[in-house]
């Protein structure tokens, strides 16, 4: 392995420190001529390093498909504002503050014609208005955006919120000041009513929703607004910008940032756009000083519009089998004093065995050797953790099984202004932004040049992860999150894919021999399943025996949008079963039963392995999800 010192010495908090102020002033809504000026200027950055940088322009209108994304219209803004008649107030001012415009929203002009202004505080409901005249009016929402659709059914023009989402480690008082990132995701079908809005602080929203109040109370009546928004959507495009360091061959290591947001969006992710510029461009620095060797396989950098860019670039550079691995960063240099969490690195998931994670779990270690204790010892500055896989961003496209380019991420939380109009300049550290980006340099630089001399290294970091995995599993069981069928059949599974990623040895240097270190993976297992007296013992589902396999290549990205394919009645059927379900939790199986889907495993053996990797039972959304995949045309029966 490379030593990283001298990569440690050529990164620089200030270059990257630089690049988010620029990259954050844009207002990088994705497929819009905003963040084509954010691309651009990031081709510039790139290129004035001297790194070969290109833009890459794929189409976006509702007929283009990629992969299984479904694109949209590019969109537009020009102004937008939203006056109170009485008492005459500005509540929301596009030119002032980006995020205060529901991103996507239709155009309209009503600055001469003014609507009532209608409070929605009983809940997010439909049947807790009923009555209510909403036709014509501008709804005052206090709820998340996506439940409340239905009020343009009853012929409301658009709305305006003041909600902040609230997690375990942050409250709707944290974020008094601040504005929720909030936008339309339309799918342009018959009959989508045309969406807008307006988003307040809740401060803002509390004072109005007073005014609200007031004027109800006084006479039964309701203030008035004036909505104006300049904007249109259209057929369009989208780009993603990639840089290249060549290598001596064409095989590929990946790293991928989204470079996506609204204005001022910080830590989310202008610190990812930096870190992997700042490490592209040491990687070539050092090339042409001569002080590191070029690599052996080339090392490429994605910078993308967060998931609708990975999917038209992959699905126009489909040499998949040409790819050794890839590491995405999305959101990498939150101050930690400032409630910002440990840098986390999500390892590739249980379905795409790889030593992948051994390249990223050894990389994120040269990176904290930041200083040295009283004895001499490196020790960390940045805090930092190792976690299995979870989704939420492009990882889980480059790692699906069909595609099989193991990914894993960089991010960071918790993350106090997630995905809000206080993610700005300051919130970032500079250090951390670097820890960030020395981990990039290790694990694209050493994947790309490793050779059979390193495989002890990655063998040793391949057992330092079983034993955390082990120790999180006998903990699991102690504390009762799982019982011992599970205890069994998960640490049964470990070996399994223990076992699988050594083998895959051989993509990274060819000629690998692996059987030693197979050997000794094996016999901790046995002796684990021995010592906790385990089996391999969880549910079967034996009896159903039907084998699917996929018709299509990568993720789905919304089941919805095969409603343009016609396939309404099916997805409405499948709606209509859901009831009851936590919709977040069949977000995990279907993410999951997908990857497991492969035309070998049984429909039994594919409801064991995502209730398994989900530490539930989890047999009834899967049969519902592959039936309705079934009725998609989706996968089909062997």
């Amino acid at each position: 392995m490379q030593d990283s010192k001298i990569f440690r010495d050529y990164v620089s908090p200030k270059r990257l420190l630089n690049v988010v102020k620029e990259v954050s002033n844009y207002h990088r809504i994705q497929a819009s001529p905003m963040f084509r000026e954010a691309a651009e200027h990031v081709l510039k950055i790139c290129k004035g390093y001297g790194l070969d940088a290109e833009l890459l322009d794929f189409e976006s209108t509702p007929d283009t498909w990629y992969l299984q994304c479904r694109m949209f219209k590019e969109w537009s803004i020009k102004a937008a504002t939203l006056d109170l008649v009485e008492p005459e107030m500005r509540l929301a001012d596009f030119s002032a503050d980006n995020i205060s415009v529901v991103q996507k929203s239709y155009p309209i002009d009503r600055r001469n014609d003014p609507v009532d202004l209608v409070l929605l505080d009983k809940g997010p409901e439909e049947e807790n208005y009923e009555g209510l005249d909403l036709n014509g009016k501008w709804v005052f929402s206090r709820y998340r955006l996506n439940t409340m659709d239905w009020i343009y059914k009853r012929g409301a023009l658009g709305l305006v919120t003041d909600f902040i989402m609230e997690t375990a480690n942050r409250k709707r008082s944290d974020l008094y000041d601040s504005m929720t990132y909030t936008s339309y995701w339309h799918k342009h079908l018959p009959g989508e009513p045309e969406a807008r809005g307006f988003v307040l602080s809740p401060k803002a929203g509390d004072s109005l929703a007073k005014l609200c109040k007031e004027k109800m109370e006084k006479d039964n009546g309701y203030l008035q607004v004036r909505p104006f928004i300049d904007s249109e959507l259209y057929d369009g495009h989208i780009q993603d910008v990639e840089v290249t360091v060549e290598g001596k061959d064409d095989r590929v290591v990946y790293l991928a940032a989204h470079l996506c947001h609204p204005r001022s969006s910080a830590n989310d992710n202008a610190s990812g756009v930096s870190a992997t510029i700042e490490a592209m461009n040491v990687i070539n620095t050092l090339i042409k000083e001569g002080k590191i060797e070029k690599p052996q396989h080339t090392i490429k950098l994605v910078l993308m519009p967060e998931m609708m860019g990975t999917y038209p670039y992959l699905a126009t550079h489909p040499n998949y089998e040409k790819a050794l691995g890839a590491m995405n960063l999305d959101m990498v240099g939150g101050r930690q004093t400032r409630f910002y969490g440990p840098i986390t690195l999500t390892k590739n998931p249980w379905a795409t065995p790889n030593l992948i994670n051994e390249v990223a779990t050894y990389s994120l270690g040269e990176a904290s050797k930041e200083a040295s204790s009283l004895s001499g010892d490196p020790v960390a500055l940045t805090n930092h953790r190792i976690d299995s896989f979870t989704g939420g961003s492009d990882h889980v496209i480059y790692a699906d099984p069909s595609i099989n380019i193991p990914c894993c991420m960089l991010g960071q939380w918790p993350d106090l202004n997630y995905h809000t109009a206080t993610d700005t300049l300051d919130v970032i550290d500079p250090e951390v932004l670097k820890f960030s980006c020395l981990t990039a340099i290790n694990f694209s630089y050493n994947l790309a040049n490793l050779t059979a001399d390193d495989l002890p290294c990655l063998y040793e970091e391949l057992e330092k992860n079983i034993i955390s995995e082990k120790t999180k599993l006998v903990s699991s069981y102690y504390l009762g999150k799982i019982d011992k069928a599970v205890f069994g059949s998960r640490m049964a599974k470990y070996r399994r894919y223990y076992l699988d990623s050594l083998k895959t040895a051989g993509k990274l240097v060819k000629g690998a021999d692996t059987s030693k270190a197979e050997e000794v993976i094996g016999s901790m297992f046995d002796s684990w399943m021995n010592f906790y007296d385990l089996s391999d013992s969880y549910e079967e589902y034996s009896e159903l025996s039907t084998v699917y396999k996929r018709n299509f290549v990568g993720p789905i990205e919304s089941l919805d949008d095969y409603r343009a394919l016609g396939k309404g009645d099916v997805l409405d059927e499948f709606n209509s079963k859901l009831e009851g379900t936590e919709r977040f939790a069949m977000m995990g199986v279907q993410s999951n039963t997908v990857y497991y889907i492969n035309g070998v495993r049984t429909l039994g053996q594919v409801i064991r392995e995502v209730s398994l990797d989900l530490g539930r039972d989890c047999r009834d959304m899967v049969i519902l999800y592959t039936d309705t995949l079934n009725k998609l045309g989706l996968i089909s029966e062997v």
